[in-house]
This record gives C-alpha cells, structure tokens and sequence, in this order.
C-alpha cells in the first residue's frame, strides 16, 4: 500500500529538529484555512457576480501598478493579450 514514504520521513529527523520548516508549515495552513474563510464570509454577505467583479479590477489594477512601478514596456501584443 505504501511506497516507502513513511519509512524516508522516519528516517529524516533533521526535517522535524528544527522548529522553524515546522512553523512555517502551520502558519501557511492557519493563514489558508482563515482566507478560505473570510471568502466564504464575504461570499455570504455579497454576491459571486460582486466578488468576480472585484477580483477582475483588482488584476486591472495589479497590472497597471506593477508596470508603472518596474517600468515594464508593454507591447501591442502583450497589450491585447492583456485586454
């Protein structure tokens, strides 16, 4: 059933020694878990349609923040692909 996983884990205590891959671990879990939640919430006080309309401005607005600030030269071909 297994493929020799558990046994290679067994076998690396360096990977749980140190507290810090550990932590790390658990506080990108925590911080999943409660951005799962505040979506669910948010989806729950608005609408999907607001949401997905919130989500596409805030790509807009990524893009247009991220080329003025790394002074990126956008193209006619990366401007379509971006329209």
């Amino acid at each position: 059933f297994f493929t020799g996983e558990i046994n290679a884990l067994v076998g690396r205590r360096d990977l749980y020694s140190d507290l810090y891959p550990m932590t790390v671990v658990m506080m990108s879990g925590i911080l999943s878990f409660s951005l799962n939640i505040c979506s669910l919430m948010a989806n729950k006080l608005t609408s999907p349609l607001t949401l997905c309309i919130a989500a596409n401005v805030k790509q807009v607005l990524m893009i247009a923040i991220s080329t003025i600030v790394f002074a990126t030269p956008i193209t006619p071909l990366n401007g379509s692909g971006i329209v």
